[in-house]
């Protein structure tokens, strides 16, 4: 019985250190999505900047601004999901008595 409890003990430890784990995983994979998206609207934002003042370009550049803006949107999107994973990350953490790292 006292083995049973140990191993029981051992398992929930386990299970909300594992899921601190990968909730990090899920953050860095998330910012890592951010970077690229972050990266991308800046050279979409930096073509539309060359092509808005040539008249032949002038949709290329609208289209730009665009998807600079659907990116953007897209990055604050993550940056909600990323809020949400550190709150329930700091939950887990409190609840166990630990200090985030």
């Amino acid at each position: 019985m006292m083995m049973q409890l140990a191993i029981l003990f051992f398992l929930s430890v386990g299970t909300w250190q594992d899921e601190v784990k990968q909730i990090d995983q899920q953050i860095e994979n998330l910012q890592d999505l951010q970077g690229k998206l972050r990266s991308d609207a800046k050279k979409k934002a930096n073509k539309a900047m060359r092509w808005q003042f040539q008249n032949e370009n002038y949709s290329d550049a609208r289209r730009a601004w665009d998807q600079v803006a659907a990116a953007k949107q897209k990055v604050q999107e993550l940056q909600d999901q990323i809020d949400d994973l550190e709150s329930k990350k700091q939950k887990i953490l409190k609840e166990h008595g630990e200090k985030s790292p």
